[in-house]
């Protein structure tokens, strides 16, 4: 969970905004918050809630903490052990950590702004300090009720906001910014009337912009409203500044050091390494076309152009989309930056998680944005006039790709997927296939030989076939064969013939078949999952009359199986008539097979253990066919 309380009170489970809607719960937590991780007795509590208390004021208290407790646990995460609110000691305490509030944050920055300021690294402080007020979205606990002991850490904790601005504007003074600074400063000069801060580095900027009368009315200005409202006279340190101006003592001119010289970051250059040979050669040159044409220029458009790169698991997405990205970093000079949208255990990232990774490669710390929405502003903000290319790798569904888009004409963003994804602005689609047998061939011999021709063409041609012309199969099996050195090519071809276990020997360190084929079954419902485990006892083309499900379901369910790249959809003649098929890949169905013998294992030895423990009845395998026993086993 997030609390964010520098502005309205906001509390995220996530990107879910969960606030409590009625005022007296968001007082309470407002309250707690403020006094994270220390226990509130309930008579501050009841003080700070009720100027005259009733009667009943401790008991509506614990309805209220009942009802805070009960909400926010109902969205707090399974992994998060501990209870966020808690009662100790009779006491309530919210529990936190540094990286859950803003406010923490906030100070952390300033405190590391104030330090860098003092240690004479006013670029770093600017940036520290411009962080930490931007984390500020209007007045502190706006629309929150505010008793005496929210009173008075409001008031402590606008002063602190007040030092932050007065840091920054003094960084940027040293920095010789005073040009930029008039605007900030008349404006926090008019807000804060009787602030001396302001108007002292107001005359300063003003003067060091050749606008000395300016700064001489500042000084006027304030001194005026000081003796007519408060009866005194500005400070020693303002009245030596208007003296100082009046002399136009050289003193007040910026001094000559290297702190005008801004830092230049380094460029993002996120691409993994990709070593291997081009697996699509015809889709390589049409995929490079289609980048360089938006390094052209685009003025007139306004967004990024997408490219996205759709096909079956193994059909070589990735290593193409990376392998044109190599070619062609030097058209995007601003950056290149790279997502895998899926992670190590297969499960989707979320857009709030990736994009973090762009804004540290563009050199913005993403922890000060606790929004997705605040996230993918600064990202676009970032990117509006740069030239950058992204790859966003095994995308899943439009809604975790649209908010990683960069803002600039002139930026393209790649999505590889296994299907289509519906909904992408402005979007070129390429759809890729399976190789044919003569790009199969070369692949091989480019992994085999060195791109030399191959010996056998019609063993190599067998060895393609056997992989399913899948370009990481063909890899896997490459691979196999350089690790046995006594093999050579029809040693390959007879074990991929006749093995029963071709999935397993089609694996190697970047490759596996089978887990990719797993990752599309996990995204499957029930009547999914039983549709593809009668798959390798069907024909090699189907209708969905030759399925053994309920047929309410059946369509929803090879839609499904059609988008997860599982299934292809064909055409079939029959009596003149033409109809709606399925097939699906050689390798899809040796898996598919390989989960039905899996599945009646499973049962056989179920089955076994009730047998031994003298208990059975007759139940029916939800469609499954086991040999000798129809559709009734027992259990």
């Amino acid at each position: 969970m997030r609390f964010s309380i520098l502005g309205s009170l906001e509390v995220y489970s996530g990107d879910t905004l969960v606030t409590p809607t009625s005022p007296k719960l968001r007082h309470v937590l407002a309250a707690l918050i403020l006094h994270a991780n220390q226990p509130v007795r309930p008579a501050s509590l009841i003080e700070e809630l009720w100027h005259e208390p009733p009667a009943s004021a401790a008991t509506t208290l614990q309805t209220y903490i009942y009802r805070l407790r009960k909400k926010l646990g109902a969205y707090q995460r399974a992994e998060e052990e501990r209870e966020v609110l808690v009662t100790i000691n009779s006491s309530y305490l919210v529990r936190t950590r540094a990286d859950q509030l803003d406010l923490n944050l906030f100070e952390r920055l300033s405190h590391q702004g104030r330090e860098a300021l003092q240690d004479g690294r006013p670029d770093q402080a600017s940036s520290l300090l411009d962080e930490a007020l931007s984390l500020w979205r209007g007045k502190m606990l706006d629309g929150v009720s505010v008793g005496p002991l929210l009173e008075a850490h409001l008031v402590r904790f606008e002063e602190a906001r007040l030092r932050a601005f007065e840091m920054r504007m003094e960084a940027g003074l040293q920095l010789g910014r005073h040009h930029e600074l008039i605007a900030e400063l008349k404006a926090l000069t008019t807000s804060h009337p009787l602030h001396e801060g302001f108007p002292a580095q107001l005359m300063l900027a003003l003067y060091r912009s050749d606008r000395r009368l300016e700064a001489l009315e500042v000084y006027r200005s304030l001194r005026h409203r000081l003796v007519s409202e408060l009866g005194v006279e500005p400070s020693g340190e303002l009245v030596q500044l208007h003296q100082t101006i009046l002399r136009a003592d050289p003193a007040l001119n910026l001094p000559r050091t290297n702190h005008s010289v801004v830092q230049l970051r380094s460029t993002p250059a996120q691409l993994p390494v990709k070593a291997g040979p081009v697996m699509h050669q015809e889709r390589a040159v049409q995929l490079g076309a289609l980048l360089r044409a938006t390094t052209s220029g685009r003025r007139g458009s306004s967004g990024p152009r997408v490219v996205s790169l759709h096909g079956m698991a193994g059909v070589g997405k990735s290593e193409l989309a990376l392998h044109v990205a190599h070619q062609l970093r030097a058209d995007f000079p601003d950056g290149q930056l790279y997502a895998d949208l899926r992670d190590l255990q297969g499960h989707s990232v979320r857009p709030f998680e990736a994009i973090a990774g762009f804004l540290r490669a563009a050199g913005i710390q993403p922890e000060r944005f606790g929004r997705l929405e605040q996230r993918r502003e600064r990202f676009r903000s970032w990117s509006a006039d740069r030239k950058v290319l992204i790859i966003l790798d095994n995308a899943e569904s439009p809604e975790q790709v649209l908010p990683l888009l960069p803002g600039g004409p002139d930026c393209v963003a790649v999505v590889t997927s296994r299907s289509r994804l519906a909904g992408l602005r402005d979007e070129v689609a390429l759809e890729l296939s399976p190789l044919s047998a003569d790009e199969g061939i070369q692949l091989l011999e480019s992994l085999l030989s060195d791109g030399q021709e191959l010996p056998d063409r019609e063993l190599a041609e067998q060895v393609v076939r056997l992989c399913g012309h899948l370009p990481a199969a063909i890899c896997a099996a490459a691979f196999q064969l350089s690790a046995r050195p006594q093999w050579g090519l029809r040693d390959l071809a007879d074990w991929l013939t006749h093995s029963e276990g071709r999935l397993t020997f089609l694996t190697s360190p970047e490759v596996s078949l089978r887990k990719s084929f797993e990752l599309s079954c996990r995204k499957l419902g029930r009547t999914g999952l039983q549709i593809f485990e009668q798959i390798a006892s069907l024909p090699e083309t189907f209708t969905r009359e030759d399925i053994l499900v309920d047929e309410q379901d059946a369509d929803r369910a090879l839609k499904q199986l059609v988008e997860c790249r599982l299934l292809e959809e064909v055409v079939q003649m029959d009596d003149g008539t033409y109809r709606l098929a399925y097939r699906c890949h050689e390798l899809v169905r040796l898996y598919a097979r390989e989960r039905l013998m899996s599945a009646r294992d499973a049962y056989g030895r179920r089955v076994g253990r009730r047998l031994r423990s003298g208990a059975g009845c007759f139940r029916p395998l939800n469609g499954l066919t086991v040999p000798g026993s129809g559709q009734l086993v027992m259990e």
